[in-house]
């Protein structure tokens, strides 16, 4: 059962969090819509890593980041230096990656030593690993078992800058984000809708032993304004567990489209989903489905490619991302965007750790069409259906298995 925090009871819930053991349970946690004071959709590394590092250099407070994939680069670096720089000026600064992702403890030891000796508290999800240790990397902390953890990889890729700021999309620190290989965006939010990212940050780094004080929690959740007209919005956060509550936003967008829905996914293999897609063009509305033309994960794609011919028959616009289209959203009837890290596949739907933002706004919906849907369409292709035997039954065989993928 999922652990319903309103949202004038998030402080309170974070003092908890902070003075008692932190479950996997207690990850749950399932919030009602809020607001925010402003939203910005930002396309291409190069356009959103400037001003999310230009927010941890303001940082005062406290520097939150939970990343999937943070590795040393041009990127990465850039990074790194600008949370030492954070760190030596006394701002907490905070961590969670995962192990598989960011290979803290293997290829990016010597990065990650860097920032633990300069201050940094990091935490790491091994969800490949049956014992690790507890604690933050490089604190001494014993090993325990790790079972049920197994498998449960951290997606996320979220920054909350001084409870104020907050970040989330599809992309790693990682150059193939910045230099153009990978196309993905971050929503950038400020106002209460923040606290709702904040609590999830305190959660997941109390839960791998990470310490915060009960008597910093006011620092992290300042009284934050909606401004005079907030845009409706939510935090969605899948835990392992029952509770998935993405997996259910994104069933629902998909079912409750009446003129619109435009569906942007690099992994669009799960049965049930490509259903909704199709029984969505079916009645009529009108459905782009962006993808890449050729995506890092060939198994995905070979499966995903065996749905083409129903997905086109039934009227879905299939476009083909020239790049690695890595992005994961969905906008419904231009009024309602769906954004940040869960894509359409048994892991991500099911078992991994993702979180994505729900935003009701019209004009929020324009702005991603302008900024990203209209650029992509323009220079997409159009997608096929499969026309070789052999194709078809390679399609066929990762189609039935694409629960395993």
């Amino acid at each position: 059962m999922p652990i319903v925090v309103p949202n004038d009871g998030i402080p309170a819930h974070a003092r908890r969090l902070a003075s008692e053991p932190v479950r996997r349970a207690d990850l749950a946690l399932a919030f009602s819509e809020s607001g925010a004071s402003s939203v910005e959709v930002l396309v291409e590394g190069k356009t959103f890593y400037p001003p999310m590092l230009a927010d941890v250099a303001s940082a005062t407070s406290s520097v939150h980041i939970n990343q999937f994939g943070f590795r040393p680069g041009v990127v990465g670096d850039a990074f790194a230096e600008a949370l030492v720089a954070k760190a030596a000026e006394g701002v907490p600064v905070r961590l969670v990656v995962d192990r598989q992702g960011s290979d803290p403890e293997g290829g990016s030891q010597a990065f990650y030593e860097r920032l633990t000796g300069a201050g940094v508290e990091v935490c790491v999800v091994r969800a490949t690993k049956a014992r690790s240790a507890v604690g933050p990397l490089g604190g001494g902390g014993a090993a325990a078992w790790n079972l049920r953890g197994l498998g449960h990889i951290d997606h996320r890729k979220v920054a909350v800058i001084d409870g104020r700021i907050g970040w989330v999309g599809g992309a790693g620190i990682e150059d193939h984000f910045e230099d153009g290989r990978f196309h993905d965006l971050f929503v950038r939010v400020e106002g209460p809708v923040v606290a709702q990212l904040q609590l999830v940050f305190v959660a997941g780094f109390r839960w791998l032993g990470g310490p915060i004080a009960a008597a910093d929690v006011d620092v992290l959740f300042p009284e934050l304004e909606g401004g005079a007209d907030p845009v409706p919005a939510v935090v969605l956060h899948n835990a392992p567990g029952s509770y998935r509550p993405i997996t259910d936003a994104i069933a629902r967008v998909l079912d409750e489209a009446t003129t619109t829905l435009d569906v942007v996914n690099p992994y669009v293999t799960d049965r049930r989903m490509i259903r909704r897609i199709e029984q969505a063009a079916r009645r009529g509305v009108r459905v782009r489905l962006f993808v890449p033309a050729n995506a890092n994960n060939w198994a995905c794609a070979a499966a995903q490619q065996f749905h083409h011919a129903t997905l086109l028959d039934a009227g879905v616009r299939i476009l083909e991302y020239p790049t690695m289209l890595h992005a994961k959203a969905f906008v419904r009837d231009g009024e309602e965007l769906l954004a940040g890290t869960c894509n359409l596949e048994a892991w991500s739907l099911r078992r991994f750790f993702e979180i994505d933002l729900g935003i009701r706004s019209a004009r929020v919906a324009a702005q991603f069409d302008e900024r990203f849907a209209a650029p992509a369409e323009d220079v997409s292709t159009p997608g096929r259906p499969l026309s070789g035997g052999k194709e078809r039954a390679r399609a066929a065989a990762f189609a039935l298995v694409s629960p395993l993928l």
